[in-house]
């Protein structure tokens, strides 16, 4: 008799055909976190590098007030150093603002509704001489104001008759 244990059994991987892919995963996986961290730490160095620039920053603008102090008062230093950089700020705001492209400000709610396809001259409903004249389209009810809630201290609203006009 031969001794056959040294061939692989049909159907059964081998040692070295597991261990692999697992090997490979383990790899992927360890550069992966390897990635990560080194993301975290390029983030933490540029904090710690904006953290030194803004106390430079200050070591800077206290050297300003301290070299105008010296031929006026200390109070009129500061204020002339404030305005500098009140107006360096609203520079570089402009700057960016020009980088980024006009934006349309966002309007505070409660405002005049928009107008444009969406908004109330866009027509609704058909056109063409069958079209009625007047207001077209459905109507919104009116939003009924809420009731406060429980606990703030002010005293309930009585319901209000529904607006019809």
């Amino acid at each position: 008799m031969t001794d056959k244990s040294g061939y692989p059994k049909a159907g059964i991987p081998s040692a070295a055909d597991l261990a692999e892919p697992v090997a490979r995963a383990v790899r992927d996986e360890v550069r992966r976190e390897l990635r990560e961290q080194s993301g975290r730490r390029a983030v933490r160095l540029y904090g710690g590098a904006a953290a030194a620039a803004l106390y430079a920053g200050g070591a800077l603008t206290a050297c300003l007030v301290l070299l105008l102090a010296l031929a006026l008062p200390a109070w009129a230093a500061a204020l002339i150093v404030f305005a500098l950089l009140l107006v360096a700020a609203g520079w570089l705001k402009n700057s960016a603002a020009q980088a980024s492209g006009p934006t349309a400000p966002s309007a505070p709610s409660g405002s005049a509704p928009p107008t444009g396809p969406s908004g109330p001259s866009a027509p609704s409903g058909p056109t063409g001489p069958s079209a009625p004249s007047g207001p077209t389209g459905p109507s919104a009810p009116p939003t009924p104001p809420m009731p406060p809630a429980p606990g703030s201290g002010a005293p309930p609203q009585p319901p209000q008759p529904p607006h019809t006009g």
